[in-house]
């Protein structure tokens, strides 16, 4: 499906002042696949997932150097990476947090290679390393929106009626208020939506949905003490409860202390913080 963060990516590769790009976003939005269809673009293109190969990581251990990392990059993948005509895409780095900081010295040293570092959570990777500022582009991958979801539907006219501003008559409204409202049901995330495409099963959709959440659940110990844990659960689950609410400890399910929640709320909050952030680019 076609996404904005594409064109966003295609801006990047073209432009001239271009510097390393860091994406962020929520797991399962589309970050991977759609660096591997900018990848298309270029020769070659190398993926490094750290998650996948671990070991990946000892390359940027010993120094930064560029030179060294691009050259031990070639031989791990039995590639050449030619600067201008290599997409190195390295997946994964909250698990690597010093790749962050090589981004910067791939802006200062080989300014011309196209290097994409991707990840969720990548602020709590962050805290530990640094953000090499004014040495890397950031770009934020958000779900779906409502016109993205409009174009992978098949409905891509009434995107061009929305962008005229111009009074629909009242069965094509009532047609685009059903829409929204399977929107708002299926929600943006590419695969619950790439499901509701395929099967028109609302309920394929919400088995997606519910693999997504089950691996948001997982990502809890990456970022917790094992003492948080039950208490990130709690808060977790009652979300949903609180949409459109003021949030109160008082209104959580069970007996539970605000000195044993309010840390876990935090650590929930800085985990999609970069949601109410800025594209920049």
């Amino acid at each position: 499906m076609k996404r904005l963060i594409d064109w966003h990516l295609m801006t990047w590769k073209e432009g001239e002042k271009r510097k390393p790009l860091l994406l962020k976003g929520a797991r399962q939005t589309g970050k991977t696949y759609s660096v591997r269809q900018l990848g298309k673009q270029f020769e070659s293109f190398i993926e490094i997932n750290f998650e996948l190969v671990p070991e990946a990581r000892s390359i940027f251990k010993k120094d930064l150097q560029p030179g060294r990392i691009v050259w031990e990059l070639g031989l791990l993948t039995r590639t050449t990476i030619l600067p201008g005509k290599t997409l190195l895409f390295l997946d994964e780095v909250q698990v690597a947090p010093e790749v962050i900081l090589a981004l910067r010295y791939f802006y200062e040293l080989m300014p011309d290679l196209h290097v994409i570092a991707a990840g969720s959570l990548i602020d709590f990777a962050v805290e530990k390393v640094g953000m090499p500022v004014g040495r890397i582009n950031m770009l934020y991958v958000y779900p779906l929106s409502f016109m993205e979801f409009l174009a992978a539907t098949g409905n891509k006219f009434f995107i061009e009626a929305i962008l005229s501003k111009q009074p629909l008559s009242a069965i094509l409204h009532d047609e685009l208020l059903d829409l929204l409202g399977h929107y708002l049901a299926i929600g943006g995330m590419p695969e619950a939506v790439r499901e509701w495409v395929e099967t028109k099963d609302p309920r394929a959709s919400y088995e997606a949905q519910k693999g997504l959440v089950e691996t948001y659940r997982q990502d809890f110990p990456k970022y917790a003490k094992k003492h948080q844990l039950p208490y990130l659960d709690v808060l977790f689950n009652q979300i949903p409860y609180f949409i459109g609410n003021q949030f109160k400890y008082s209104e959580i399910h069970g007996d539970y202390k605000k000195r044993e929640l309010a840390p876990c709320l935090d650590l929930l909050r800085r985990a999609v913080s970069s949601l109410t952030k800025s594209i920049h680019i």
